[in-house]
């Protein structure tokens, strides 16, 4: 299969520097979580008003279904743990595919488009009161364009994209209708996967581009520029105390 990427490495390089987009976001939402973890410890605040709650967003909140995808679960760290191991693994590759302004466009997209399918549906099950918090909507968009803009990629070495989306967007189908488990917005992940679907059909696919990358070689490969940075950094200090001393 062809490579539109010479490397898994960013912007054709080795530098293994993230893209911005993805940068920002990661730093973005690690420190509003920890902000929001200090603020519950030491005073219980939990920024409701920041939050995705249907009846607060019809009755003049209208920033919620973009302010709910910074926030995250202050009770456990896997909720912001796992979005932004995702984030991380299924970012880059978009954005070297599509520029930093069209990704980061498409995963706010994705995700406010998730919370508006959220407040929709509280409003349907009678739960308008329920708060939603986190990026998962954005994320579950940018998982479809994988199983659209790279189909064959494999996940982990073991499963095509398309395959592993149609499995992941089964999965929350069901576990929705039945109900599993409460904590989780399977309509955000839905309503993510659906809004990202239409937006790539309808203006976001860049055609006729293939890649070979997948997320455990990238992976590998900026790991191993780290380490190379790492030892070029102690080298050059080797030298400058060398020569200091003579």
């Amino acid at each position: 299969m062809g490579s539109s990427f010479r490397n898994p490495s960013f912007g054709g390089s080795s530098s293994g520097v993230l893209p911005q987009g993805v940068k920002w976001l990661l730093i973005s939402n690690t420190a509003i979580f920890l902000i929001q973890f200090l603020l519950y410890q030491a005073s219980g605040v939990q920024l409701n008003f920041l939050k995705l709650i249907p009846s607060q967003f019809v009755g003049g909140y209208i920033w919620q279904p973009l302010t709910y995808m910074f926030l995250h679960d202050v009770h456990s760290t896997m909720h912001i743990l796992w979005n932004m191991i995702s984030l991380f693994f299924t970012g880059p590759m978009l954005e070297m595919h599509w520029g930093t302004t069209r990704f980061l466009k498409y995963y706010f997209l994705c995700g406010i488009g998730a919370g508006l399918c959220v407040v929709v549906a509280g409003f349907l099950a009678g739960t308008p009161t329920v708060a939603t918090l986190g990026c998962s909507g954005a994320l579950f968009g940018v998982l479809v364009a994988y199983g659209v803009l790279f189909p064959d990629v494999l996940f982990f070495g073991v499963i095509k994209a398309k395959w592993f989306v149609t499995i992941i967007g089964a999965v929350n189908l069901l576990d929705g209708i039945a109900s599993r488990n409460a904590g989780v917005s399977h309509v955000a992940h839905l309503g993510g996967m659906a809004i990202g679907y239409l937006l790539i059909r309808f203006g976001f696919q860049a055609r006729g581009v293939k890649t070979s990358v997948d997320p455990i070689a990238w992976a590998q490969a900026q790991y191993k520029n780290y380490k190379l940075a790492r030892a070029r950094k102690k080298f050059e200090v080797y030298m400058r105390n060398n020569q200091t001393r003579h």
